[in-house]
């Protein structure tokens, strides 16, 4: 590919007897990309809905800065910040003439729309998140798939990874790492997976991280929802299944195995976790 053939705006629409044919397939009606952008610096000029449409709009800025306006309001979009458009409603968005944007733009819709709109929505403010190859890597192949040809076959498997593209909007401390809490949190669970077998507690945690029961407490129930043990008993009966799966082990035998000297504690534990019990989890699977 040439230099200047990089730097060209990529773009697709989505034909509207394909659209029809997506709106009655099982697999294609709940999501759907309308149109595709992507604005490499110096080629994005003003992106404009001017009497609004019928789909959502997602913009969001790899590089740059720029402002968006939203009847009387506007506000700035810059680099890492994405904002996601109600259906019928007009904007315009440029890029700051002294320095040009980086741009992804997506449009979409679906019986599903609307609930992914209500996971996502900014309420019309630019939401800023951490950069990641994945999420781009993912953008590039569903424009690339969406150019090859306007057949059903590329239109599911695009329309597939928007799901997944879409999902990275919305991040969990997983997704990625930066210093300080999230690489104690991280830490912490790496410890857990290495311990799966012991019995671990909110003290016996916090002193292996080097910091008191309640900082940690409070950073697992901040960024991951989860109390440190209520966790870790997770990881441990995830643990458990596999076992259950893959070997003919006794329930007894298991128990022992993850850490349980009482095969009966082990199986309440499981069951409030899996929602079965151990013997029930495993004659389900024909083990």
């Amino acid at each position: 590919m040439s230099h200047t053939a990089a730097n060209m705006p990529g773009t697709w629409t989505l034909p509207a007897q394909l659209q029809r044919k997506l709106e009655k397939h099982p697999l294609g009606k709940n999501l759907f990309i309308t149109a595709i952008g992507h604005y490499p610096e110096h080629t994005a000029g003003a992106i404009r809905e001017s009497k609004g449409t019928l789909v959502y709009t997602l913009l969001y800025v790899l590089q740059g800065k720029g402002t968006v306006t939203i009847g009387r309001r506007s506000a700035p979009l810059k680099a890492n910040q994405y904002l996601l458009i109600p259906k019928g409603t007009a904007f315009r968005a440029d890029p700051d003439t002294d320095l040009s944007w980086r741009m992804y733009t997506l449009q979409f819709a679906g019986q599903l729309a609307d609930d992914i709109y209500g996971y996502l929505g900014t309420n019309l403010q630019p939401r800023t998140i951490p950069p990641l190859v994945g999420r781009n890597a993912q953008f590039d192949d569903i424009l690339h798939h969406l150019d090859l040809m306007n057949n059903i076959e590329n239109l599911l498997y695009a329309n597939f990874r928007c799901y997944s593209f879409l999902g990275t909007f919305r991040l969990s401390v997983f997704n990625y790492m930066k210093k300080g809490a999230d690489n104690i949190i991280e830490q912490c669970i790496q410890l857990m997976k290495q311990r799966l077998d012991q019995h671990l507690t909110l003290t016996s945690l916090s002193r292996e991280m080097g910091i008191s029961a309640s900082y940690l407490s409070a950073l697992f129930k901040e960024k991951t929802r989860y109390a440190p043990i209520q966790l870790f008993t997770s990881l441990r009966m995830q643990k458990a299944c596999q076992l259950l799966k893959e070997t003919p082990w006794s329930v007894k035998e298991i128990a022992a195995e993850m850490g349980y000297p009482d095969p009966y504690a082990f199986s309440r534990s499981f069951k409030l976790v899996m929602g079965v019990a151990p013997k029930t989890f495993r004659d389900k699977r024909g083990n």
